[in-house]
């Protein structure tokens, strides 16, 4: 009969958060202790086989012994987060397994495991202990074994005096004479392992060697007389206790069948793929409602003659948290004269590409996956090109057949992503038409910041289903295949299941949108419109000037070096000042400045906020020289990489499912990043152009997130600056400081506008205080001043928070619901950036949601051989038009934008135009 096992969850814990390399999951989670713990026990599990087993976990709540002495275990680290959030996880993961865990208050697990030991071995069990924890050893007996289980190295009582000089009975002893200082146990001073086990061999006990310490010589002998009250207390620490009052023993500690559905979600959340994998093996004697996955090739057995690819005609089955559903691979006419015949017939259907590359501008079909429902998903091979690849059906026939199909705007279309999709579509030759629902686009409209929105997050998240990774059928780093290099094999069930997964996220995330009126319209009437909008922006793109460009990296780069001599001459020595490491050593070690703070890895922060607190003139200049590099090596360096060699034109890409508000974002370029403000920023700017005949024209919303607090508050006094088209900062200063309008001098407006502009992002006092120079006393007087005047504000930013609160979001002005996770943390620093966060999350989500509109209402009255629109940026649109209809479009562009929302305030639009974006803006 195998032995009772009793696991030490903590030591378990600890061993492998420190044994097992760093390990991520997708979303940030770490999980090298939980994957670590739980390979080891499943481990011992299959080495014991067990019928009865328990582990054990300590408590963060004091013992017995913490009360005995204040300096137990005191001089042990606190446990750090990322092995803390863990804790939750191994615990569920063990309770699903099917092995009782146990914890008690007030108890240390070695107690819980001495006392389940001795019960054990009282109803004649043998009884194996797995701990990496040497107090334990005093349990050891005829009956119980103890062994590390990351080593394998068992301890019988022979085991025990082998390693310790001493036998079980005598390790309390022994463990109080040589002390632990991780534990608080002082010890015998002078008294180590060895001449501890060399006294217990020769007095026996702790007792023996009291009773004839007059007999030890030395500073040994006086130190033990010295210790005598505190060997006692030591002796109490030391010993495990085996007699707790425990509501279970030996029969509850029966294994259980596992929890598979507990374990699926569990192995999905924390992505341990094997793990999920083997829910579904055939040898899993605890699923038993497992259906066997098979994989056949299968011979076309129509009535058609054959073809001589008809081998490679295939159906891959599947049968899991998905659902069941069958893979075909597409390889003979027969087998795509059926596929098209339904391709022609279905009103809807899920689509989608693989390619060559993730760049859409050069990305070519190598096949496509389709699914008419959750049951089959279908992969069309077109352009595998490996070394034995079999013969695929032409990629421009088949392409030509289905153009109709996919250009057809009653046909319904699925997709992840579908603006990539319709890019590589567009490359060759077919204009995607019918967008009907866009799987990442639902998943960001249902809740932003649930989790990212790629295919795999969503998929887990939504389905707890695990997709194959592209990493896992293409390799990774220098030896990644592009996909026209996988075998058609491999390549058919990846492609197959991205249509599979799409339909069935269609399915489910239909279903939750449809319990949200709002939120689906936002879906269908702005996210997906303007996901075709972007399609046609980023393949316009905008003309640069490369010659300026050229020219303005060059004077950034004589600037750069001009500001690098004054930072060494002022340091007195030559430096790296790209260097944060070489930059901390100068600025604290050789100047000795105030307020250098070394981060965990030994060397000084030199970020932003601690430069800007230290006041000495080197720092401005480094700071200077940052900002300048940034822009030299991401603008003029980066944009001449980027821009088209034959049209100098540049595309960046738009991102609808990135930001928490709604906000578009862009990449390569980033353009939302460029400092408007400043001069430097302006000379970029230059840098994009109109083509010859063409200009520029920048129709951006003046004061939109202050019109819309003006329309959310209600308040009274904004409101009627804003309907009045009053100066509203000037306003603003006119109220606070109760002088006559014309009064207001430009710095007291400056003031006005930063406190305007401030409290849409929740600026404290001290934000006040940093920003104007104001001191505290006065800081506080003006907001106090400032809602006096403007109690609406005050009301909306005090409901505001309420609401997020109690339902965990707030809404935009259209219904985008704005998730706050955080509005109730403990931490108050984190709680109160939240708030800031849902104060102004209506406010910039529905300047997002007009801006939105606008794209959509704009798209539709362009004259389209004539104008075409080119860049959104933050609350502006930027657009390429012919110079002879500038001056009668501008004002036509102006009035659509402000029509396509009615507000307590008007919407205000100002048309600017100019051979460049600068002088447009």
């Amino acid at each position: 009969m195998p032995p009772f096992v009793l696991v030490d969850g903590s030591y378990f814990l600890f061993r492998a958060f420190h044994a097992v390399p760093p390990l991520t999951t997708s979303t940030g989670l770490q999980t090298n202790a939980v994957r670590g713990a739980i390979s080891a026990i499943q481990k011992l599990m299959r080495r014991i086989q067990p019928t009865h087993m328990a582990v054990i976990f300590d408590t963060p709540e004091p013992t017995f012994r913490h009360e005995l002495s204040p300096i137990y275990k005191g001089d042990r680290p606190s446990m750090p987060d990322e092995l803390s959030q863990q804790i939750p996880y191994l615990h569920a993961l063990i309770r699903a397994l099917g092995i009782p865990l146990h914890t008690l208050p007030g108890a240390e697990a070695d107690d819980v495991i001495g006392t389940l030991a001795k019960r054990a071995e009282a109803l004649g069990h043998q009884v194996l202990i797995s701990t990496g924890d040497k107090d334990m050893a005093q349990l050891v007996t005829d009956k119980v074994t103890l062994e590390d289980s990351f080593k394998e190295r068992p301890l019988d009582v022979n085991g025990v005096f082998e390693k310790f000089g001493v036998w079980p009975n005598q390790i309390i002893d022994y463990l109080t004479l040589m002390g632990d200082a991780s534990d608080g146990i002082m010890g015998v001073p002078g008294v180590g392992a060895k001449t501890a086990a060399k006294l217990l061999t020769e007095y026996g006990s702790i007792g023996g060697i009291l009773e004839n310490v007059d007999k030890i010589k030395g500073k040994v002998g006086q130190n033990i007389k010295d210790s005598v009250e505190g060997i006692t207390l030591d002796h109490q620490l030391a010993s495990i206790v085996i007699d707790l009052d425990l509501n279970f023993g030996y029969e509850d500690l029966k294994l259980q069948d596992p929890n598979v559905d507990a374990l699926r979600n569990l192995y999905t959340e924390l992505e341990f793929r094997t793990q999920l994998q083997s829910l579904d093996h055939p040898n899993n004697p605890n699923n038993a409602a497992y259906k066997q996955t098979t994989k056949a090739i299968e011979k076309n057995t129509t009535e058609e003659a054959p073809t001589q690819n008809e081998d490679h005609a295939s159906t891959t089955s599947v049968d899991d948290q998905l659902g069941e559903a069958t893979y075909h691979t597409v390889l003979t006419q027969a087998d795509w004269d059926k596929l098209f015949q339904r391709l022609s017939t279905e009103k809807r259907f899920a689509f989608d590409t693989e390619t060559t590359s993730l760049d859409y501008r050069i990305a070519q079909i190598v096949g496509f996956s389709v699914a008419f429902d959750a049951k089959d998903a279908y992969y069309v091979p077109l352009a595998h090109d490996y070394e034995g690849a079999p013969e695929q059906l032409n990629r421009e026939t088949v392409l030509a057949q289905i153009k109709p199909i996919l250009e057809n705007p009653e046909i319904q279309k699925i997709g992840h992503h579908l603006k990539y999709d319709a890019h590589v579509l567009e490359n060759h030759g077919i204009h995607l038409q019918g967008w009907y629902f866009d799987t990442m686009l639902a998943s960001y409209v249902l809740n932003s910041v649930a989790t990212r929105h790629g295919m795999d997050d969503v998929s887990r998240l939504y389905l707890s289903h695990l997709t194959t990774t592209y990493e896992q059928v293409a390799g990774k780093g220098v030896k990644q295949k592009t996909f026209n290099q996988i075998e058609i094999e491999t390549a058919a069930h990846y492609a197959a299941e991205d249509a599979h997964v799409t339909y069935r996220l269609y399915e489910v995330l239909d279903e939750k949108l449809r319990k949200h009126p709002e939120l689906l319209n936002l879906l269908h009437n702005i996210e997906m419109p303007v996901a075709r909008v972007l399609t046609i922006m980023e393949e316009n793109g905008i003309e640069l000037d490369l010659s300026f460009l050229d020219q303005l990296g060059v004077d950034f780069a004589n600037t750069i070096q001009d500001l690098e001599n004054q930072i060494i001459e002022i340091a007195g020595e030559s430096f790296n000042v790209s260097s944060p490491k070489q930059v901390g050593e100068v600025l604290f070690d050789k100047l000795g400045l105030k307020g250098g703070k070394k981060t965990s890895t030994g060397q000084y922060s030199t970020s932003e906020s601690v430069l800007e607190k230290i006041d000495h003139p080197i720092t401005g200049l480094i700071l200077e020289y940052r900002g300048l590099s940034k822009l030299k090596s991401t603008y003029t360096d980066g944009l001449l990489k980027q821009a088209n060699d034959e049209s100098h034109r540049v595309h960046t890409s738009y991102h609808q499912a990135l930001t928490a508000t709604g906000r578009l974002s862009s990449t390569d370029p980033n353009l939302q990043n460029i400092p408007v403000r400043e001069t430097i920023g302006r000379q970029i700017r230059k840098a994009f152009v109109a083509p010859k005949g063409r200009i520029l024209l920048a129709a951006d919303y003046s004061q939109i997130e202050l019109r819309l607090m003006a329309h959310f508050s209600q308040d009274a006094a904004l409101v009627d600056a804003f309907n009045n088209g009053q100066d509203v900062h000037r306003r603003t200063a006119a109220e606070v400081l109760d002088v006559a309008l014309e009064d207001v001098t430009n710095d007291q407006r400056r003031q006005a506008k930063a406190v305007n502009f401030g409290l849409l992002y929740g600026m404290s006092e001290f934000g006040l205080i940093r920003q104007l120079g104001f001191t505290r006393q006065e800081s506080q007087d003006y907001i106090k001043q400032y809602f006096h005047r403007y109690p609406g504000i005050y009301e909306y930013m005090q409901r505001t928070r309420q609401v997020a609160l109690e339902q965990g979001f707030v809404e935009t002005i259209l219904g985008r619901r704005l998730y706050t996770p955080d509005i109730d943390a403990r931490n108050m620093m984190v709680r109160k950036a939240a708030e800031r966060a849902a104060i102004n999350a209506p406010l910039q989500g529905s300047a997002a949601d007009i801006i939105k509109m606008a794209m959509i209402e704009v798209e539709k009255m362009l004259p389209k051989d004539q104008a075409k629109m080119l860049l959104q940026v933050h609350d502006e649109l930027v657009f390429e038009v012919d110079e002879n209809i500038a001056d009668e479009l501008a004002p036509k562009l102006a009035e659509v934008m402000q029509s396509v929302l009615q507000i307590s305030v008007p919407l205000i639009v100002e048309v600017g135009k100019g051979k460049n974006w600068d002088e447009a803006h």
